[in-house]
């Protein structure tokens, strides 16, 4: 291990959450679009030609983290296993048609704007307390192990500002408005 690791934190592809037909993908089985898959070659492109190699490559899971970390693998000329850990899934949504008219801006963008409450449901679901009290033990399980010197991350934009939050300030806070 050397002095200075590398933690690279990256959202998914390009997704359409609905199907040619207009039918809602389950959730989590949301596939890259081709504009996904290219950016996930692009990404890897631009890893190998800077010549980093990624030792552990870590995903939530889902079908759209898991297909974005094959491509940029395949493309970066590296071959760490991806690792898939369900913790770190995408902030869990309640059932939308239970969410009022008139609550459903603060639903939907709420959780995104400015500091948010440990309280704040995201689409009267799990509450950014929740998705912060699962995911930042991942992370901070990865940053123990020794085992690495550049990690690939690819997960979802409410866990990736909730990580990025803790990184700058050290505490459990969700950025909301982090991008």
């Amino acid at each position: 291990m050397t002095e200075r690791r590398r933690l690279l934190l990256m959202r998914h592809g390009a997704v359409d959450y609905f199907d040619p037909r207009g039918r809602p993908y389950p959730p989590d089985d949301v596939p890259l679009t081709p504009a996904g898959v290219e950016q996930a070659q692009a990404m890897g492109t631009a890893l190998g030609a800077a010549s980093v190699r990624i030792d552990r490559a870590v995903t939530s899971g889902l079908v759209r983290t898991r297909q974005t970390a094959q491509h940029v693998i395949a493309a970066s000329g590296t071959a760490p296993p991806i690792e898939h850990w369900p913790d770190l899934q995408e902030i869990r949504p309640g059932h939308l048609p239970s969410i009022p008219d008139a609550e459903l801006r603060a639903a939907f963008i709420g959780a995104f704007e400015g500091p948010v409450p440990r309280e704040t449901r995201f689409l009267s679901g799990e509450t950014i307390g929740a998705l912060l009290d699962r995911t930042l033990p991942a992370l901070q399980r990865l940053l123990a192990a020794d085992d690495w010197d550049t990690a690939l991350m690819v997960l979802h934009g409410g866990v990736n500002r909730g990580l990025l939050s803790w990184f700058l300030t050290g505490q459990a806070v969700f950025l909301g408005g982090l991008a």
